[in-house]
Parts: structure tokens; C-alpha cells; sequence
């Protein structure tokens, strides 16, 4: 995948910097640098998405409500049922 990027005037200074301080070709000392990003930046996401996660379950919301395990499967039927229990014109 070829990618084209923009960098601001600082952050082309830092990577001539860099690349002169590691004497590594702008290409390779870009894509280590963007790879390790992107690692960053995915385990972040990972990681914030598994607490968001554990956070729930811990949280006292889980299991907190009773009824029908198959609530979902048939709720427009107790919908109606309901409805209709409601609004009988009897």
C-alpha cells in the first residue's frame, strides 16, 4: 500500500533530526516509526474497548433485571399481548 503524508514543518524537523542522528533512510526510519504507532495506538484501543468491557460486567447493571431469557426473541408477541390486554374494547 503506497501512502502519501503531509508533515507540519516541526514534525519534518524532528524527523530530519532523527534521521540524521540515526543515520537511517527517511523511508525506513518512517515506516518503523509509523509501525510502532500504530501498534500504540491499536493496543490502546484494545485495551480501553477490554476495561469498557470488564467495567461492565463488574458493574452492578449485569444481572440486575429478571424476566423472559427469550424477552428478545418474542417481544413484538408480549408487545401485542400487552396491547391488546390494554386496549380490549371488552
Amino acid at each position: 500500500m503506497d501512502i502519501t503524508i503531509h508533515l507540519e514543518d516541526e514534525q519534518a524537523q524532528k524527523l530530519e533530526y532523527i534521521q540524521q542522528q540515526t543515520n537511517q533512510d527517511p523511508a525506513t526510519l518512517l515506516n518503523r516509526t509509523l509501525t510502532q504507532a500504530i501498534d500504540t495506538y491499536y493496543q490502546q484501543i484494545q485495551a480501553s474497548q477490554s476495561d469498557a468491557i470488564a467495567q461492565l460486567r463488574q458493574s452492578k447493571f449485569i444481572g440486575c433485571f429478571s424476566g423472559d431469557p427469550d424477552l428478545a426473541t418474542n417481544s413484538e408477541e408480549r408487545f401485542q399481548a400487552i396491547m391488546n390486554e390494554k386496549y380490549d374494547p371488552r
